[in-house]
């Protein structure tokens, strides 16, 4: 197919510009050179208390086992609970949660209270779901790299995943507008996946 190939979709050329040096220091870029999901992560202390907390630095490192990676600060009460328990639950979080999720600071002892949530039961693991939310992964701890003095990142095998029912009964592009899942950007800035496309190739 290779000529007609290269016809059928031949490659778009961007004009050459200037590149500029900008810090290599996430918090300063804009705009966010990698986005990534902002998810609420459920877990339990040791006492059986349940604490949900925003986090965007996550990510899926491996299918083959199912597994993911959580970057977190070692003083937040999310990195003392997983620890403690060694597991944890990513909830995905509609676009209409935006702001109440953005209040679900992680500090031990947090300046605002923190928002109220529907606690419910998860399948596999003690900690427990959020109902708002709309896509869950269940989660058991493998390991654990330190960063520097102050984060750490735990590395956990996803042993359940759970979807509200509606998505899962839709047609693959509407399930993201449905998910209306949110991108952490920088600082108070957001993005919301609402639209899909689909490359030629797939078909």
């Amino acid at each position: 197919m290779g000529a007609h190939g290269a016809a059928s979709h031949p490659m778009t050329r961007r004009k050459a510009e200037t590149k500029v040096e900008i810090s290599t220091d996430k918090s300063r870029w804009s705009p966010a050179l990698i986005p990534g999901p902002l998810v609420l992560i459920t877990s339990l202390s040791s006492r059986g208390e349940p604490h949900a907390a925003r986090k965007s630095w996550l990510t899926v490192v491996s299918s083959s086992p199912p597994m993911l990676a959580l970057s977190c600060s070692l003083s937040h009460r999310t990195a003392i609970n997983i620890l403690e328990t060694r597991e944890f639950v990513v909830n995905v979080p509609g676009a209409e949660l935006a702001v109440k999720a953005w209040a679900a600071a992680d500090a031990v002892e947090p300046e605002t209270p923190a928002p109220a949530w529907s606690f419910a039961g998860s399948s596999r693991v003690a900690a427990p779901r959020l109902q708002e939310c709309r896509g869950h992964l269940e989660c058991v701890l493998d390991s654990v790299k330190r960063i520097g003095e102050q984060d750490v990142v735990f590395f956990a095998r996803i042993v359940a995943a759970s979807l509200d029912e509606s998505i899962v009964r839709a047609q693959p592009e509407e399930r993201y507008r449905l998910l209306r899942s949110i991108v952490f950007l920088e600082r108070d800035l957001y993005g919301v996946i609402e639209a899909v496309r689909r490359t030629p190739a797939g078909r």
